[in-house]
């Protein structure tokens, strides 16, 4: 189920994070949901264990789960959403990286 907790103000465009929460973005993935957030990077960090400290501060995040990630950066999303419907920019081909 996907929640959204209405009492978090937007985040403005300009300094939206992919990462949502765990990039220090209140408004991004897991409350609610952009089409600009990262969900498996966000996804995969917390599978690994990037969340834990907020349970039990006393624990020690691997560092290297903080450059677990899927290769995709606020850079190499060159298809930002649209200013008019659909929002969704162009896909990749899947077979070029445009990095």
């Amino acid at each position: 189920m996907l929640r959204l907790n209405t009492s978090i103000p937007p985040t403005p465009a300009s300094s939206v994070n992919i990462l949502g929460v765990l990039g220090g973005d209140l408004a991004g993935f897991p409350n609610g949901r952009r089409i600009v957030d990262d969900v498996v990077t966000i996804e995969l960090r917390a599978l690994a264990g990037l969340t834990y400290p907020l349970i039990d501060p006393s624990y020690q995040v691997d560092p290297t789960v903080k450059v677990l990630s899927d290769g995709l950066t606020n850079s190499s999303v060159a298809n930002r959403p649209l200013d008019r419907f659909p929002y969704m920019g162009i896909p990749y081909s899947g077979y070029r990286n445009p990095s």
